[in-house]
């Protein structure tokens, strides 16, 4: 039985570890399921009487055995094999944890979600991920994968999303502050809803997480893709592409909160977290807090 101060999930959670870091070119990401679990993740989510399961991590290639011309193919290959492992989660009823590994891994999580059933898409990030390879100036798929669930980008990765579904009006972005000009332009042009830092300086976390989750809950199923660089570098160093100026602590959370309300959460992603690069594991900590209130823990 689920203990007092958790709201209803809708059943147990599958945690599974994608440690993949060829998405970019800072090493580190791939170590961060094993931070992630370090910080004792299985243990707090059992805490709050959820019957959960850790699947281990997906077998994926070392970045050192990776030639350049083939970084593409992988993601792809390996993304299909995280879609069909999401997509059997989700389809048996469980909440399907993702533990990246760079935000490339997100274009099979995602996939998995949406070939089990429709489902709305929160994407919470510093970035907004919708280049392609036409449009990004340094070529990391990290920053492509939003592009690519919408339909835009490489072949190879595209058929990884094939028959999904996922339309513009079903997906917001939370917490952006940095987008290349060329990404902007297109992001504008998909009519995707970007909530940037702005709208939270100037209209409040509450206001915006509302609205947010609102446009994209309609199908009362919601899969949550965090990068955990949506933070603010001073309460989460420990990633490769930090930007002055994101999320508070007690912000993250609130939408976090605020989404598990609703009680749709189907699947969530949190990618991005880079233990090289941390102080004492604190990142992988927040990831892990920020994860429980997406799965129901409440204060009262």
């Amino acid at each position: 039985m689920s203990q007092p101060g958790l709201r209803t999930l809708r059943g147990p959670v599958h945690i599974l570890g994608v440690p993949l870091d060829i998405g970019q070119t800072v090493r580190g990401t791939d170590v961060g399921p094993a931070a992630i679990r370090y910080a004792g993740l299985l243990r707090r989510v059992r805490e709050l009487g959820i019957n959960a399961e850790d699947l281990g991590n997906l077998e994926v290639p070392l970045s050192s055995a990776v030639d350049a011309s083939q970084i593409v193919a992988t993601i792809a290959e390996v993304c299909e094999r995280l879609r069909d492992r999401v997509e059997a989660s989700v389809r048996s009823g469980a909440v399907a944890i993702t533990l990246g590994g760079d935000h490339s891994v997100a274009i099979g999580s995602v996939a998995g979600t949406l070939r089990a059933a429709p489902a709305g898409l929160l994407w919470i990030d510093a970035h907004g991920d919708f280049n392609t390879p036409e449009t990004s100036p340094s070529g990391n798929v990290h920053g492509m994968p939003l592009a690519v669930l919408l339909g835009h980008g490489d072949s190879r990765l595209l058929r990884v999303c094939e028959g999904i579904g996922l339309e513009p009006h079903q997906v917001a972005l939370v917490g952006i502050r940095q987008l290349d000009a060329r990404e902007r332009e297109h992001l504008g042009k998909a009519g995707v809803h970007v909530f940037t830092m702005r709208d939270i300086d100037e209209r409040g976390m509450g206001t915006v997480a509302h609205e947010a989750i609102e446009r994209v809950s309609s199908a009362g199923r919601v899969h949550v893709s965090l990068d955990i660089d949506v933070l603010d570098p001073d309460e989460a160093p420990g990633t490769s592409t930090p930007v002055r100026g994101g999320l508070s602590y007690r912000e993250a959370h609130l939408l976090l909160e605020v989404l598990a309300d609703k009680q749709a959460l189907v699947a969530m992603d949190v990618v991005e977290v880079n233990p090289m690069l941390d102080v004492r594991n604190r990142t992988a900590q927040t990831a892990v807090e920020l994860l429980i209130s997406a799965l129901g823990r409440r204060i009262i």
